[in-house]
C-alpha cells in the first residue's frame, strides 16, 4: 500500500459490520432498517486489517453496527486479525441483545474473549431499553465479564450524566 498524504496519521480502523439490529431506537443515526442478513465479509475484513496494519501503525480496531454480534463470525475474524498483529485496543460496541438463547450468549462472549476483544462498549440507556430487554443484556454482560472482557457502559445522555430527567 503506497503512502497517502491524507492517511499519514491513520491509527484506527472501524468496521460497520451490519446495519441489521435488534433495537429500533429513536436516537439511532442509522434509522429504521429491515433485517437483510447482509454483513461485512469475514475473510475480506480480516485481510483488510492485515493490509492496513502493514502500512500504518494501527493502535485500535472497532466493530459496531446495527448490532454487530448478529454477525459474530465477522467480529471474530476482524478481532482475531487485530490480536495476531498485536493491535493494542480491540473494541466492540453492542447493545448486548443478539440472542435470547443463554447458551448462544455464553458462546458469543467466549468467542469475543478468544479473539482478543479487550474493550466491550455496551450501549445502555432509556432509549435502548424501550425496545431491548434489559434482562438479556445483563446475561450477556455477566457472560462477558466471566470471560474476562472489560466492559464499559455507553449511555446516550440527554443533556448530561448529572441532569435529572427520566431518560438518564
Amino acid at each position: 500500500m503506497s503512502e497517502n498524504k491524507y492517511l499519514k496519521n491513520l491509527n484506527r480502523i472501524e468496521f460497520l459490520v451490519t446495519l441489521d439490529c435488534t433495537g429500533h431506537c429513536k436516537h439511532c443515526s442509522e434509522g429504521d432498517h429491515p433485517f437483510t442478513g447482509m454483513h461485512i465479509d469475514s475473510n475480506i475484513a480480516g485481510k483488510l486489517v492485515e493490509t492496513v496494519a502493514s502500512a500504518y501503525k494501527i493502535e485500535s480496531v472497532m466493530t459496531f453496527g446495527g448490532e454487530p454480534l448478529l454477525c459474530a463470525d465477522s467480529v471474530y475474524a476482524i478481532m482475531s486479525a487485530a490480536k495476531e498483529l498485536n493491535i493494542p485496543k480491540r473494541q466492540v460496541i453492542t447493545n448486548g441483545y443478539f440472542s435470547k438463547n443463554e447458551d448462544k450468549i455464553r458462546e458469543v462472549a467466549a468467542g469475543l474473549a478468544a479473539c482478543g476483544v479487550n474493550d466491550l462498549l455496551l450501549s445502555v440507556d432509556a432509549f435502548h431499553q424501550e425496545t431491548i430487554p434489559l434482562d438479556i443484556v445483563k446475561q450477556f454482560a455477566a457472560a462477558a465479564k466471566a470471560c474476562g472482557i472489560p466492559i464499559r457502559l455507553q449511555p446516550a445522555w440527554l443533556v448530561s450524566a448529572t441532569d435529572d430527567n427520566p431518560y438518564n
